[in-house]
């Protein structure tokens, strides 16, 4: 018979009592929900001194207008979901869960989806949600969590060294050519990591990273055209842009397991580069490290690997073509038209190379 550490029991008694309390919060959201919904069709906060619920809410209750608004319309939906209903009273699932099922449960399906927000994780919970079409049940199991495709860093600076980031961020934006405001600083960040690798790629050595901006993986399953990294999630503008430009290795059982293959054959790519003199071509840009190569018209539109359809764009460039801030144009003289999507357009003379090809 085995004696239980007195400090371990008492963890073991303060951990189920946490796990009490938040349960007793749990049914007190859904209580809340319950009698927010009452309060809100009876418009009983007129009475109570309030012209709008919110109102009401965020003063008198101390609640957010978004908590509100989700509360309820949980109480108004789990009227015709009695399984989920039954899991929210009881405690069994926390209110931001409830609501990311809703966005998928019909009485059909909502057995299985709380059976699985139950044993998921809140971020888990809501990648599946996502991949999820209304009326459909869950996977079989809970999928690995993958970081956001889009993140919020916060760092702490000494005021000298954010003087010296503003002036780096200064400088980037006249390399672009781009007016104030419109560059993307999260993008220019990562343009200067980029650099700095560029430089340790240059030197080489044990720790040199590799060149590929993008690269792609096809998996067995790959027929389901899904994209995803792997450890984040992948936005349809990054899917685009690697599109346009990557490093593909297969990763399917047989002959071709393990083998690399680029979006545009390597010789066409040295090409698009020398003609472009290896500079993105939008006017006033001048970055030349870490250069895409971008297909004007899409190959998913009937764009193809021809030299016409290519051109040479630095990242924060192929980014704003992508996202439909910017279009280029190139004329029949070999220059290029960049056009904003503020009104703003500017042109650049050919380079030699592009004149000769355009008259060739």
């Amino acid at each position: 018979m085995s004696v239980q550490h007195p400090a371990a029991q008492r963890a073991i008694e303060l951990h189920h009592d946490l796990l009490d309390a938040l349960a007793d919060k749990r049914r007190a959201d859904a209580r809340c929900a319950a009698l927010l919904a009452q309060i809100s069709d009876q418009r009983l906060y007129r009475l109570l001194g309030f012209a709008r619920l919110h109102d009401y809410a965020e003063q008198a209750l101390q609640l957010t207008a978004r908590k509100t608004t989700d509360l309820l319309r949980i109480a108004r939906q789990l009227a015709d979901l009695p399984v989920l209903r039954e899991a929210f009273e009881a405690g069994s699932l926390p209110w931001t869960k409830v609501r990311e099922v809703l966005r998928v449960a019909t009485p059909d399906n909502e057995g299985a989806w709380a059976a699985m927000a139950t044993g998921s994780t809140s971020r888990q919970l809501e990648q599946m949600v996502t991949r999820t079409q209304w009326g459909e049940l869950p996977p079989a199991e809970p999928e690995p969590v993958r970081e956001p495709a889009r993140r919020r860093v916060v760092v702490v600076m000494e005021a000298a060294d954010v003087l010296l980031l503003e002036q780096a961020l200064a400088l980037l934006q006249v390399q672009t050519g781009l007016p104030a405001g419109e560059l993307d600083r999260g993008a220019a960040l990562g343009l200067l990591a980029q650099r700095f690798l560029a430089d340790a790629a240059e030197e080489g050595g044990e720790h040199a990273p590799h060149r590929e901006r993008y690269q792609k993986v096809i998996h067995a399953d790959s027929v389901t055209g899904e994209a995803r990294g792997e450890a984040h999630e992948v936005s349809e503008r990054e899917v685009d842009m690697a599109d346009c430009d990557a490093e593909i290795v297969d990763l399917r059982p047989g002959p071709t397991l393990g083998h690399r293959r680029r979006t545009i054959p390597p010789a066409l790519r040295r090409a698009v580069l020398l003609r472009d003199e290896r500079r993105c071509v939008v006017p006033g840009c001048g970055c030349t490290l870490w250069l895409d190569v971008h297909h004007r018209r899409a190959v998913a539109y009937g764009g193809g690997n021809d030299l016409d359809n290519l051109e040479t764009l630095c990242c924060i460039h192929h980014g704003m073509v992508h996202d439909g801030e910017l279009s280029l144009e190139r004329r029949p003289d070999g220059g290029v038209v960049a056009r904003y999507r503020t009104g703003r357009c500017d042109e650049a003379p050919p380079t030699p190379l592009a004149r000769s090809l355009a008259r060739g």
